[in-house]
């Protein structure tokens, strides 16, 4: 359910900042307005016009594209003035948000789009982020003016048509749940816009695709990133379900997402309090001056279990206070208190548990800083080992043995004693479970126990892939994984649904992530939203840090040179790089680049 706010509460910017494209991110079901005030955090709005007079058909598309801005205050009304009967009926802006980088050049052409034809279809298209930006401004009738160079004048159709098509470069789509994909490297999509002559004489957009486009700078100004906290069946942990929502009435927004449930690739990995059919009573969430958000549930809310409502209350709770100004939060039903006899907090974004061990000359040591210490009751290791993980449970190390072995290194001084084997064994990360995740060649991605106890977890999607890299996230709740195929290679998070032991029994259909990477070899959960990856975003360039968010952008860190694996403890100042010839690098206290820790490790790990 969508609350469009009060069209009064727009206010003017200055004609200065960029205008064009900026869009809502659709929300589905009815439009409903709630009867009361909300009072967030000030932010600067759009105030855009209608078509001028006489305006030419370039200029009514780009005014079209700038009145996209108070989407989200108005309803989109102005943006339909620009449009001719019946495109103004039928145009639905809520179906997908283009996000697209460069320039949006209109060039005449000759056929005009057809809203039911798939090839047109602006949600069947990938996307890329590639390119600097250029947005259309607003003069001073209220028309738009292009930054780029005017479109020679169009020769119109027989039948007094007139067609402008724009190919742009997509940085990404976000769907009317507001999920951010991030789109593949150098991917464009064409846009076309059929006007006529209304009865007036004045040109108007007779067909249009659904959904709006926005600029990438623009998109990052009018839209921010909000997490949705679902819970592990075990109750331990908060798992994010990062959407993107308007910076206005972001509390809203998120709250109705919240009671709707999470994304599909989520659903069977996470538990949720929220009883079905759950709403806002006025459709709102009201936030006052002093940052205290109401979140005011509808009846069906009683008929929760105490621990219900008390996930309930949790997951409200830690999802407003991620919202920029708000402070405190009150659950109410039908205007009551919500009522919660035992109140439960499960963690959100763990830390690694322990200190990070690495293999120093042929030694398990742990590092503290910049302090490196031998762990005690470990023998030394006879058989070179190329991959490292530590147990968040018990702090027991495993090693990979050369490719065909993991091994756990006994505290009793004595050798390591193998318990998983095949042909190319993955690196392995082991989750709060005392799982330890791993994979091979032969056997696709398994898990084991020390006491020999396997699962070979199958999944479809993963059938034509090779497996390169696998990391179970901190709240067990998801995996993230690299694979390759004869196409390249791709970045997929999946959820992982368990049994009642916890045993990881299922995943998920996953969602991708890094489209923007066309190679990589290593990854690590940064924080509960974030991987940092080891690979690369163009074909001739070397292997480099990126931050990889679930459910949003790729974004690069500045190269380390020879870098062979990644590990991380959480936050972006704890990513560690150890390079081929045994340096081990950490962010550095301004984050702008490496610090040295030492110049003889071989492999280097955090809890995990």
């Amino acid at each position: 359910m969508t609350v469009l706010p009060r069209r009064g509460a727009c206010t003017a910017l200055a004609a200065v900042l960029v205008l064009g494209g900026c869009a809502s991110i659709p929300v589905r079901g009815p439009v409903t307005v709630g009867d009361v005030e909300v009072q967030e955090s000030s932010e600067l709005f759009l105030q855009v016009y209608g078509p001028g007079e006489d305006a030419t058909p370039e200029q009514v598309v780009r005014g079209f594209l700038s009145a996209q801005a108070a989407g989200v205050s108005e309803g989109f009304e102005t943006a339909r003035l620009f449009l001719a009967e019946p495109a103004r009926q039928t145009w639905d802006p809520t179906t997908q948000t283009v996000v697209y980088a460069g320039d949006l050049p209109l060039t005449p052409g000759a056929d005009p789009v057809d809203p039911e034809d798939p090839a047109t279809d602006p949600s069947d298209v990938p996307a890329d982020d590639d390119a600097g930006s250029g947005d259309a401004t607003s003069g001073e009738d209220g028309t738009a003016e292009s930054s780029a160079t005017a479109t020679p004048p169009p020769d119109e159709g027989a039948d007094g048509t007139v067609t402008l098509v724009s190919t742009v470069q997509v940085s990404a789509t976000i769907d009317d749940g507001g999920r951010y994909t991030e789109a593949a490297a150098g991917a464009t999509r064409d846009v076309t816009y059929s006007l006529v002559t209304d009865g007036a004489g004045q040109w108007r957009i007779s067909v249009v695709p659904d959904g709006v486009v926005v600029s990438q700078p623009n998109f990052a100004s009018v839209y921010r990133p909000t997490p949705l906290y679902f819970v592990t069946p075990d109750r331990a942990y908060l798992v994010p379900d990062l959407r993107w929502f308007p910076r206005r009435n972001t509390a809203t927004y998120a709250t109705q997402a919240l009671l709707e449930g999470p994304s599909p690739w989520l659903r069977d990995a996470v538990v949720t309090g929220v009883p079905v059919g759950t709403t806002l009573t006025v459709g709102a969430v009201s936030v006052d001056t002093s940052g205290s958000a109401v979140v005011d549930l509808t009846a069906g809310a009683l008929s929760a279990s105490d621990e219900q409502r008390a996930l309930l209350e949790a997951q409200v709770e830690a999802t407003l206070l991620r919202v920029p100004g708000v402070s405190a939060v009150e659950v109410r039903v039908s205007g009551n208190p919500l009522s919660v006899a035992t109140p439960v907090n499960p963690v959100r974004d763990p830390g690694p548990v322990g200190l990070p061990r690495a293999v120093r000359e042929g030694s398990v040591v742990t590092v503290d800083g910049r302090e490196i210490t031998p762990v005690t009751g470990l023998a030394p290791l006879t058989e070179e080992p190329t991959a490292l993980a530590v147990s968040p449970v018990d702090a027991s190390v495993t090693v990979r043995l050369g490719t065909q072995a993991l091994a756990l290194l006994p505290t009793n001084g004595t050798g390591p004693v193998p318990f998983l084997q095949g042909r190319d064994v993955l690196a392995p990360s082991v989750d709060a479970d005392g799982w330890v995740w791993s994979g091979s060649a032969d056997a696709g991605l398994r898990l084991a126990r020390y006491d020999g106890t396997e699962i070979a977890l199958a999944a479809d999607w993963l059938a034509e892939q090779e497996l390169a890299a696998v990391r179970v996230s901190r709240d067990g709740a998801r995996v993230a994984l690299i694979s390759r195929n004869a196409e390249g290679v791709q970045i997929d998070v999946a959820g992982v649904v368990r049994d009642e032991t916890g045993a990881p029994r299922q995943l998920t259909e996953p969602i991708a992530v890094g489209a923007r990477l066309v190679s990589a070899t290593d990854l690590a959960w940064v924080d509960e939203s974030t991987l940092a990856v080891l690979g690369s975003a163009a074909q001739d360039t070397a292997l480099a840090v990126h931050t990889v968010s679930v459910g949003g952008q790729s974004e690069g860190v500045a190269a380390v040179e020879g870098v062979a694996s990644i590990a991380a403890g959480r936050g972006s100042r704890s990513i560690y790089v150890v390079t081929g010839a045994g340096e081990l690098f950490t962010r550095s206290a301004t984050g702008t680049n490496w610090s040295l820790i030492s110049t003889d490790v071989d492999l280097f790990a955090f809890p995990g």
